[in-house]
């Protein structure tokens, strides 16, 4: 026997599965139209919080009218059931098709995803946010296309208040902080559909929320090599840590559909996902006034290093650098001015040394009793006396410089191995979106496949 809600729409056969609520599809009896109708589950319905954001969904989607947006056609409250009165479409949502078909190509993601950023604009200016965005609440429509179905969790722009439940793969890094939202939950989000829509897997996916939700913190994903460099630049700006580093939507619609012609047409085979740790100074600049002498020589250091490595020479107290003939130049220089130096030194020598011989002797001066004109020596007195040795000829030791010879330039300490995810952690299931949504409540789809109870 078939049920038949607010007797008008009935319920053929069950479509999709949530925590929150069951999707059924129907016919309305009254327009011979194909309809989506979402029931909240049953026992979910004494739950203030749950039935109020049940209702709150079909006011938002009342609200906004966009031909990006599922249509509402009715909204139904009695004593037994709560329902939601969807537009059906037909055909796959786009994590359905991922897992499927594989990636799309470069060109149709860009077209795709220019369609839901315009989309997502459009329902920030009616005032809104919406909060999970992902491949799961995306239908496919026509060539180009991408609608959105499930505004479970949306909430108003202006409000900070962060969802207190959603899916973990697509939550924005300060949502995962403890921060307050804004609009920019969803730029994140959108990038992260870019980049599913282009590899077929989810970046973030693998292990349990706590170390899902802690890689938006801490990583971001690589390039892959066959995406395009001006396509990833949008990928990248979308997944800034900073929401107002995201991009303005209209402007990323524009610049991908400005991009879309040029883009390959062919689709890739899936994509293994790989992260790398995010730079942390990418937020901000610090540069000090004057460095501390450590952080100077480790500078230094790795400039001597560097140009070691091309060729050229360093200078030590100011970390310029200068070619191999800059450095013969220099080196002539250096040997002229010593050069110099020591023949300063030899002649300053020789004009004290031979100048020196017509001094009268210091003994003469300190003896005066003798005269040198009537009592000279004899000879064997001469050889009998002791000759006291001149100190202007003894030479004096001159003391040893040390030149501490330091260690080797190459250093033994081998660099320690990142932790980058190279693979998708999910197991075996095929998948492209996070784990079941009873570890995900509130991320109820239209047209997906969802857990059993």
């Amino acid at each position: 026997m078939q049920t038949v809600l607010a007797d008008r729409y009935v319920l053929e056969h069950e479509i999709a599965r949530g925590a929150v609520g069951v999707v059924w599809r129907g016919l309305d009896q009254v327009t011979g139209e194909r309809v989506a109708v979402k029931i909240l589950r049953p026992e979910l319905r004494g739950e203030t919080d749950i039935f109020e954001s049940f209702r709150a969904e079909a006011g938002i989607l009342r609200t906004i009218e966009h031909p990006g947006v599922v249509r509402v056609k009715d909204f139904i409250v009695t004593d037994t059931v709560c329902a939601v009165v969807l537009e059906f479409l037909e055909g796959l949502d786009l994590r359905e098709h991922l897992r499927v078909h594989g990636p799309l190509s470069a060109a149709e993601a860009a077209r795709r995803c220019a369609s839901a950023a315009e989309t997502l604009a459009a329902i920030h200016r009616f005032g809104y946010r919406h909060g999970d965005v992902k491949p799961g609440n995306l239908m496919l429509t026509g060539p180009d296309g991408l609608k959105f179905i499930d505004f479970g969790i949306a909430r108003a722009a202006a409000s900070k208040t962060a969802p207190s439940h959603g899916t973990p793969e697509y939550i924005a890094p300060e949502v995962a902080s403890g921060d307050s939202a804004s609009i920019g939950v969803d730029n994140y989000a959108l990038g992260l559909v870019l980049y599913e829509a282009l590899t077929a897997h989810s970046a973030y996916r693998g292990g349990s929320i706590t170390e899902v939700v802690d890689r938006h913190l801490t990583r971001i994903p690589v390039k892959p090599a066959v995406v395009d460099a001006d396509l990833w630049r949008i990928v990248e700006m979308l997944l800034a840590l900073d929401p107002r580093a995201r991009g303005d939507l209209d402007a990323v619609a524009d610049e991908l559909r400005r991009l879309a012609p040029r883009l390959s047409t062919q689709p890739t085979a899936p994509i293994a996902p790989e992260l790398r740790e995010r730079d942390a100074t990418a937020t901000f600049t610090h540069n000090p006034v004057t460095p501390h002498a450590a952080e100077i020589d480790r500078g230094a250091l790795g400039v001597m290093l560097a140009a070691e490595s091309e060729g050229a020479a360093v200078d030590g107290r100011t970390g310029a650098l200068y070619s191999r003939d800059a450095r013969s130049r220099r080196a002539l220089l250096v040997f002229g001015a010593a050069a110099v130096v020591v023949l300063a030194g030899v002649a300053v020598w020789a004009v004290l040394f031979f100048s020196g011989l017509g001094v009268t002797n210091e003994g003469d001066v300190a003896d005066p009793s003798g005269d040198a004109s009537t009592s000279a020596p004899d000879e064997d007195e001469t050889a009998a006396e002791p000759t006291e040795p001149d100190p202007d000829e003894s030479g004096t030791p001159g003391e040893e410089t040390a030149t501490p010879q330091g260690p080797d330039a190459e250093s033994d300490a081998p660099g320690q191995e990142s932790d980058e995810m190279s693979e998708s952690e999910g197991g075996d299931d095929d998948s492209t979106e996070g784990g079941s949504d009873d570890d995900s409540p509130g991320s109820d789809l239209i047209g997906s496949p969802m857990p059993d109870n």
